[in-house]
C-alpha cells in the first residue's frame, strides 16, 4: 500500500492506495486494466486514544483474458465491512470475549 497523506485531527486519518496491480483472481492473467476506482473508509485500530481511520482508493479491474471484473483485495480487510480484522478483534477483546455483561 502506498500512503498518500496523513492528517491528525481528533482521529488519525490515512489516505492510501495499492502500489501495484494484481493479476486476475479468476484466470491469473497479468495484463489487467483499471476500469474504475472507489473509496473505502475503514476503522483500523487505536493509537493511544486516537482511532486510526483508513481512506482507501480501491481499483476495480477488468481482465481481457476472461472478461471478468474484480476489485483489489487487501490482507486483513474483508469485503463489505467497515472495519479491519485488527479493529474487530480489538473491539471483541474490549468486551471481555464478546459478552457485554451488565453489572
Amino acid at each position: 500500500m502506498a500512503v498518500q497523506r496523513v492528517e491528525r485531527r481528533r482521529d488519525i486519518h490515512v489516505w492510501a492506495r495499492p502500489k501495484e496491480r494484481l493479476a486476475c483472481v479468476h484466470c491469473l492473467h497479468t495484463a489487467v486494466r483499471i476500469k474504475a476506482t472507489y473509496r473505502r473508509t475503514l476503522k483500523h485500530s487505536r493509537q493511544g486514544n486516537q482511532l486510526l481511520v483508513l481512506h482507501l482508493s480501491v481499483p476495480k479491474y477488468h481482465c481481457p483474458g476472461c472478461q471478468r471484473y474484480f476489485r483489489h483485495r487487501f490482507a486483513g480487510i474483508r469485503p463489505r465491512l467497515r472495519a479491519t480484522e485488527a479493529y474487530r478483534l480489538e473491539v471483541f477483546e474490549a468486551h471481555e470475549g464478546g459478552s457485554a455483561s451488565a453489572s
